[in-house]
């Protein structure tokens, strides 16, 4: 069909396509996208042997999907892997190379090296939707804060932050802290009442 018949002929409603606006209130209970990534190791530079971290990296997930550390992972399922999916110099190179990885996780009782957890997070609280993440911040914030004024107000330096008739001076307090005057005076109301 030429342009001019096609013209003639407007598309029906079902063939076109509709532009929705969408309000980022319906994505906020979408749970929070993990990246996966790559660990880079100190000692790793652009001139290392990619293969033995892949091959490193590999045997770790294996320990993962075992049960964690402390699992073997049988060292012939590893030299298969790395055979079928590495080129070699040689059959003879591939499981030296092998056979020193195996070696050293077998002498460290299997732990993790690569991919040992530094976070303290869990699971949970790394896939939490942002309302849930916003909630989490607040009550830490809010925690701190108390932790902060208690600390001002029974801490080595309390006297300086009371006046001569015995009160409070919030004020100091407010400076020594960082922290809002409502927020003081409502936590210095809450530590006196259960005092």
């Amino acid at each position: 069909m030429d342009v001019k018949e096609r013209l003639r002929h407007p598309p029906s409603d079902e063939d076109k396509q509709h532009d929705y606006i969408y309000k980022l209130k319906a994505f906020q209970n979408l749970k929070s996208m993990t990246r996966k990534f790559v660990p880079r190791l100190q000692g790793m530079d652009n001139k290392d042997d990619n293969t033995f971290w892949e091959l490193k990296l590999w045997i770790e997930y294996s320990i993962k999907n075992n049960g964690g550390e402390g699992r073997c992972v049988a060292f012939e399922l590893f030299l298969d892997h790395a055979l079928q999916f590495y080129e070699f110099k040689d059959t003879s190179t591939g499981k030296a190379k092998c056979r020193n990885i195996w070696n050293w996780y077998d002498k460290r009782d299997w732990a993790y090296h690569v991919l040992k957890r530094t976070s303290s997070k869990t699971e949970e609280e790394i896939l939490m939707t942002r309302q849930e993440r916003a909630r989490s911040n607040a009550k830490a914030k809010a925690e701190k804060a108390r932790k902060a004024v208690i600390n001002a107000v029974t801490g080595l330096y309390a006297d300086e932050y009371k006046k001569v008739n015995g009160k409070w001076h919030i004020g100091k307090i407010v400076k020594a802290t960082g922290i809002s005057i409502n927020t003081v005076s409502k936590y210095l109301k809450q530590w006196e009442e259960n005092k």
